[in-house]
């Protein structure tokens, strides 16, 4: 039986660490990026470390059961409302500022990847900004016995650093830019079957790694675009684009941070949708 994992995802909110939640340095990226007092602030999701990133900030997200359980609760100065990201949810140029995290990520590249940068364009005023992170493949691709040997190693500190680098591997074995989350639990089942036995092994908490659980049978899907790949799609109409680096924890190295502008007076949000480059399969 199939199904999507984000309906009951927040039960493993707790479990959760840097590099799939938002480590202080990243927050601190983002709040360099967009300023102190950015005005009203769109956030792309229910991130709580992004709760406060502005005085008043209005999140979206079209999973109830995340609004409902893991945002910390509106304010006088946040709301979370649920609503769809490639929907137009708002009065366009309501917004002087857009945030997320892993945001890119969670939607199918390259097509929902353009279509979720118009919609920041629609919703940001002239010269607004936005800041997300994103979770970077390496231009040369990792393969998936790779990551096994340095699981084994002891040279992945992190279980979710593991679950990211497993991702990327295959896909990049696969030669694509997405992976359905089942796949990274069937791989992750194949390579250890007695996770007591990985626990002594690499240290890595159990509660952490029996997350993965979550993934089995979801039809859900990540993209991990490279560097260049996202780039090479962002529409003409965002300005001053850059990657900022996110800090020191572990695979900060492929976490960039996208920051953009809205150009000022800008009106189109049209981009001519080119075949990204997708690097070669690994060997």
């Amino acid at each position: 039986m199939t199904r999507i994992h984000w309906k009951d995802y927040y039960r493993a909110w707790p479990q959760l660490t840097p590099p799939l939640r938002p480590h202080p340095q990243v927050v601190a990226a983002v709040t360099a990026a967009i300023g102190e007092a950015p005005g009203r602030t769109l956030l792309l999701g229910v991130t709580p470390e992004l709760a406060d990133i502005a005085s008043d900030l209005v999140a979206v997200d079209r999973n109830h059961p995340l609004v409902s359980h893991v945002w910390p609760g509106d304010t006088t100065a946040r709301r979370a409302i649920v609503g769809d990201w490639l929907n137009g949810n708002f009065v366009p140029g309501s917004f002087a500022a857009c945030v997320g995290d892993g945001s890119l990520s969670v939607v199918e590249f390259p097509r929902g990847a353009v279509l979720l940068c118009e919609r920041i364009h629609e919703a940001l005023r002239s010269g607004g900004r936005f800041a997300g992170r994103f979770y970077a493949a390496p231009d040369n691709g990792e393969p998936v016995a790779a990551v096994k040997a340095a699981a084994d190693g002891g040279s992945i500190r992190n279980f979710h650093a593991f679950k990211l680098r497993l991702a990327m591997a295959i896909a990049a074995e696969a030669g694509r830019v997405h992976v359905g989350v089942n796949e990274i639990f069937a791989a992750f089942q194949t390579m250890f079957r007695d996770r007591d036995e990985l626990v002594r092994r690499t240290g890595w908490d159990r509660g952490h790694i029996d997350t993965i659980d979550y993934y089995e049978s979801s039809v859900v899907a990540y993209s991990f675009p490279t560097r260049r790949q996202l780039l090479s799609i962002i529409p003409p109409s965002f300005t001053n684009i850059r990657l900022v680096e996110t800090g020191t924890y572990e695979l900060a190295e492929r976490s960039p941070l996208l920051v953009m502008e809205k150009r000022r007076n800008s009106r189109d949000t049209s981009h001519p949708l080119r075949r990204p480059e997708v690097p070669p399969k690994v060997a």
